[in-house]
C-alpha cells in the first residue's frame, strides 16, 4: 500500500464516524415495537435510522476495500 492509499483509507475511516455504534448503544434495550416508533423529530423510526447508519458504514467499508485492492 502506498502513501496515497493510506491517506485515502484514513479519510474514508474518518467519514465512517460512530453513528451506527451510538445508535446501537442507544437502542439496545428497545423492544421491536419501540424500534418501529418514530424517533424524536427525525421523521424516521429507530430501525430506519440504524439501517441508514449501517448502510453508510457498508459503503465506506466497500470503498476502503476498493482502495486497498488498487495497485499503486
Amino acid at each position: 500500500m502506498n502513501e496515497h492509499q493510506a491517506l485515502a483509507i484514513r479519510a474514508l475511516s474518518n467519514m465512517m464516524g460512530d453513528d451506527s455504534a451510538r445508535a446501537r448503544a442507544a437502542f439496545r434495550n428497545c423492544t421491536p415495537e419501540e424500534m418501529q416508533q418514530e424517533y424524536g423529530a427525525s421523521g424516521k423510526t429507530r430501525a430506519q435510522l440504524l439501517a441508514g447508519y449501517e448502510a453508510h458504514d457498508d459503503k465506506i467499508e466497500k470503498a476502503i476495500l476498493w482502495v486497498k485492492a488498487q495497485r499503486g
